[in-house]
Formats: C-alpha cells, sequence, structure tokens
C-alpha cells in the first residue's frame, strides 16, 4: 500500500506558534494557499490516489477538499479518527516551545495526554485497518504533525523523533505492508 501523508495548511493557532492538539481550528488564508499548492503539485506529478482519509478536524479536512479538487474532484473524503491529531490534554492552546520541551522529555506521562506508545499504537491500527481493505492501492491521508512524526518514527526511529521538523502542507510518502511501514520520501514542501 502506498501512502501519501498530507500535513494540514496553516491555522492561525499555528501562526501564533500553539499547540492545537484536538481543538478543532480552520485554516488561515496562508493555509489554504498552501493546501492549494499541495494538490497542485500533486497534479503536475500525475498523483491518482485511489482512497483518501482525513483526520475529523476542520484544519485537515479543509486541506484534504481543497486538495481533492485539484487531483480528484469525484473522490470522497472519509474520516478516520485513528489519524486525529495527538491528544495533548492540558497543553492545548499552550505555547509550543514551553510545552514541547517538557511534554517531548523522555518517559513523560499525564493525565488527558497521549503518550508516544498510545499515539504510536492508533495510527497503527488504523493503518492496518486501511490495509485490510486497500493493499495495493494508493491512499492520501489529511493529517497531522505529530501524526505523521508517529509514522516517520514506525517507519525509522533511528531517524526520526517526535522533534523532527514537519511543515504546514509538507506531503510524505511511505509504503505499508500490513507490518512494516517504509520511508519512499520524507517530506517534499509546497
Amino acid at each position: 500500500m502506498e501512502i501519501i501523508l498530507v500535513r494540514h495548511g496553516e491555522t492561525n493557532a499555528n501562526h501564533l506558534k500553539l499547540v492545537q492538539g484536538w481543538t478543532d481550528n480552520p485554516l488561515n488564508h496562508l493555509g489554504k494557499e498552501q493546501a492549494k499548492n499541495a494538490g497542485k503539485f500533486l497534479k503536475t506529478h500525475n498523483y491518482k490516489p485511489n482512497v483518501a482519509y482525513t483526520s475529523p478536524l476542520l484544519r485537515a479536512s479543509e486541506t484534504g477538499e481543497i486538495i481533492l479538487k485539484n487531483i480528484n474532484p469525484s473522490l470522497k473524503l472519509q474520516y478516520d479518527f485513528h489519524f486525529i491529531e495527538r491528544n495533548f490534554g492540558p497543553y492545548e492552546q499552550k505555547e509550543v516551545v514551553p510545552t514541547m520541551k517538557k511534554v517531548l522529555a523522555k518517559g513523560f506521562n499525564e493525565p488527558g495526554y497521549e503518550t508516544d506508545e498510545m499515539l504510536e499504537k492508533r495510527v497503527l491500527i488504523g493503518l492496518k485497518n486501511l490495509y485490510k481493505f486497500y493493499k495495493d492501492q494508493k491512499i492520501i491521508i489529511f493529517c497531522h504533525s505529530h501524526v505523521i512524526k508517529a509514522c516517520l518514527i514506525l517507519a525509522d526511529k533511528k531517524s526520526f523523533n517526535y522533534s523532527s521538523l514537519v511543515e504546514n502542507g509538507s506531503l510524505h510518502k511511505l509504503s505499508f505492508n500490513g507490518v512494516n511501514l517504509k520511508l519512499l520520501r520524507f517530506s517534499f514542501n509546497i
């Protein structure tokens, strides 16, 4: 199964450098432009997914709708909770830099915060579910920074961690054989 993971475009919270987590923010003007440019890039490279999935959060689904208009307007978005952003619990809407310094410390665990292990398990379950139905297909998933980082870590723990940079509107290509993820291309920013 071939997978393109797309990080949603920018929101005002991204611009203000605030943790969003499950907070449901829409794209801002720049975020919509990033999604349009990602769609143009995929169209130029003749990328034709068989299926499109999205996190249920607005910023991801808006990104998906904008991109699908460019690459396949008849393809319908399907929602999957497995690809929602990490639940940052009490740290949502806090400043990114001090928050990430705290929550990304080795072994961090606090009530209401989704640990690395919980996130990776959830994302892997989502990928295995998709593999059951689409193992020979191309899938595009519109999601979030920590979902993408979880996939990168599952593919290559030595090269990636939750401090790895994943830009708004970036695309990441992987393959999945039902057990292992393999990174095919780290990031192409639009």
